[in-house]
């Protein structure tokens, strides 16, 4: 018997009432087709109705990931990337994707608004899934409670979804 495909997950940490640290939550949003993102321009984002493919799994976790290690397990992925502000001292709005080794060396940037370090989700997420893990990581301007989200970030986010949308695709 062949082996099930396994799927790709996304997953979007952050905290909506801290600034820019709701980055992860909007690509999700965008991603699902439930809140386009807007360009520069102010056009809005990608529709909806072309959003990812059914084998990729696109998951609001919030700022409690751990909360959702079962359902990404159950899903049996290939690959799983996970976005979320982190520092690690670039402009605010630029994003880097970071490999599972550097996710360790970013753990003190990854604590700020976590119930548990987004290191330790990892962690358990691998040890579980065996899937290869990266972090898409958005420099933040600010995460204060009850701050809106930044210009940069703001208009870094278009960008940041299609990144993922690219790192979802099928391998040729």
């Amino acid at each position: 018997m062949a082996e099930e495909a396994r799927q790709l997950v996304v997953l979007g940490v952050g905290n909506r009432l801290r600034g820019d640290d709701a980055a992860g939550c909007l690509v999700c949003d965008e991603l699902q087709g439930t809140v386009p993102v807007s360009s520069e321009s102010g056009n809005p984002g990608i529709p909806g109705d072309l959003c990812l493919d059914d084998s990729v799994f696109v998951l609001d976790c919030g700022n409690t990931p751990e909360n959702y290690i079962q359902p990404v397990v159950d899903r049996n992925p290939a690959r799983i990337l996970v976005v979320d502000c982190c520092e690690y001292g670039a402009k605010p709005g630029e994003f880097r994707l970071f490999s599972r080794p550097e996710i360790e060396q970013l753990s003190y940037g990854l604590l700020s608004t976590h119930t548990l370090p987004l290191t330790l989700t990892i962690e358990m997420l691998s040890l579980q899934t065996h899937a290869t893990i990266e972090l898409l990581g958005i420099q933040p301007e600010r995460i204060e409670f009850g701050e809106d989200l930044s210009e940069p970030v703001r208009r870094a986010l278009p960008a940041v979804v299609q990144f993922v949308r690219n790192w979802a695709r099928p391998s040729p």
